[in-house]
Formats: structure tokens, sequence, C-alpha cells
């Protein structure tokens, strides 16, 4: 059984800084409402895609007991540790059902990564649900919302309530956030992909201007956006929460409600 909601959520680690020092940002603010919301429905399992994980070959799926925090970023003078439970048995249905569909996929130990950690720092503070963190693969948009939709089955089927998130950025220009220069076009990427999930026109991710997309960088391409769109099995309208650019990057969270 699937919460009434999906969320897009961002990994930046700033937002760390942000709580550590006490900041009442709108993003902030609009990660504890959907924790609230969220939490009040108590999923006993969260299923995690991070965009920071990305396989060469298969799909893979964390099949740990428990999984370690992976800190993947420096230089923040914070840190977030995630150390949580996993769901042995929820990991081998995804691996099994996936392997039943055609697409390639494979369990793995390698613990959370901030695609993970921080998402669930914020909306999970407690830490009382198992966790199953998911990767991405270097795979076709067709093969990513096949993925996604051979998740959407299974965690439907369900006895216990289970929340699907997906942690990741839109754009993800590394190089112009550390130098602090604004990257135009990736602000014009990021409003134009906030545009597709707004109006449910998901075909857009296709025809993203090319030259825009080599200066932005989208983080991973825009495969989680993909998984997720298989996820929701239609062209679902999202829910803008809260929008934060910073130079060459762009943080959203985006609510889709499952009905």
């Amino acid at each position: 059984m699937l919460t009434s909601s999906v969320l897009l959520v961002p990994t930046i680690s700033t937002l760390l800084v942000d709580e550590h020092r006490r900041h009442r940002t709108e993003m902030l603010a609009a990660l504890e409402a959907e924790s609230e919301a969220l939490r009040a429905e108590s999923p006993a399992i969260v299923v995690a895609l991070s965009a920071r994980w990305m396989s060469e070959g298969p799909f893979l799926v964390g099949g740990g007991k428990r999984h370690r925090t992976l800190t993947d970023y420096t230089g923040f003078g914070v840190e977030v540790r995630y150390d949580c439970p996993g769901h042995p048995a929820l990991a081998r249905a995804l691996v099994q059902a996936g392997m039943r569909a055609g697409v390639r996929v494979a369990e793995a130990n390698r613990g959370i990564d901030s695609g993970v950690t921080v998402p669930l720092h914020f909306l999970f503070p407690d830490r009382a649900a198992a966790v199953v963190p998911l990767s991405l693969a270097d795979r076709s948009p067709a093969e990513c919302r096949a993925w996604g939709a051979v998740i959407r089955r299974v965690l439907e089927q369900r006895e216990e309530r289970v929340a699907f998130v997906v942690g990741g950025m839109l754009s993800d220009n590394q190089h112009a956030w550390s130098l602090g220069r604004d990257v135009p076009a990736a602000a014009d990427v990021d409003a134009r992909v906030l545009d597709v999930m707004r109006d449910g026109r998901w075909d857009g991710l296709a025809s993203l201007d090319a030259a825009a997309l080599e200066q932005a960088q989208p983080q991973a391409g825009l495969r989680h956006l993909e998984v997720l769109r298989g996820f929701l099995t239609r062209d679902a309208v999202g829910e803008v929460r809260c929008y934060e650019p910073g130079p060459g990057v762009g943080a959203a969270l985006v609510e889709f409600a499952l009905g």
C-alpha cells in the first residue's frame, strides 16, 4: 500500500547548513510541511531513489539489513548521518519483479549517499521506517520508465504502507557551483523542467535544448525523472512546493498526488 503522494526532493547539502544556522528558509519550511504530512500516514518502509547513485550496469537495489551513511560531500562544516535499517525482503521482491519484467536489475549492499540521507533527514527525522535505497543506471529513458512502473506495481501490492521518495536535483553544474558562477541556461532548463512536471507534459523532457542541457548539466541526465514518470504510470501533474536556485544548480520540492 502506497502513501498518498510521491515526492521529488532536493539533495543539496546547503540545506543542512541552513538548518544548522537556524535559517528559516522557504525550502526548509516546505520540507517540514511535507514531513508532517508523510509521517501522519506512518509508512513502515521508505523506498528512496538516489540520483547520486549511478550504475554503469543494471539498476541496483540496496538489500542490506542495515545501511551505513556514505558522506559524499565536503567543505560544508556539517554532516548528516542517517544509518538506518533496511528491508531485505522488499529489496528481493523488487529485484525479482524487475527481472520478470525484463529490466536489468540486481541487489547491492553499498550504503546510502546524500541522495537518500539528505531527503530522509528532513522527511523522516525519527528514522522509524526501514529504507530500501535504489540506484539509477546508465540506461535509456524508456528503460528508466519501465523500471519505475515495476517499482509502482510491487509497492502497491505490499500490505504495509510504503513511501516512495526521489532524491535529486534539476540543473547540477558543479563547476559553476564551486565558483559561485551563475549559468543562465541552468535557470532556463530548470524552468522548463518545472513546467513539464507542473503541467503533466512529460514528453517535454525529450525536447529540452541540447546546448542548454550541456551548460546546465542536469543531474543524472534527468534519469531520476524518467523513473518517476514510469512510477506515476501516466502524465501526472506535480505541485511545485518550492524551488530554490543556486549558481549553476536548481533544487525543487515537487509533490505528486497518487489519489
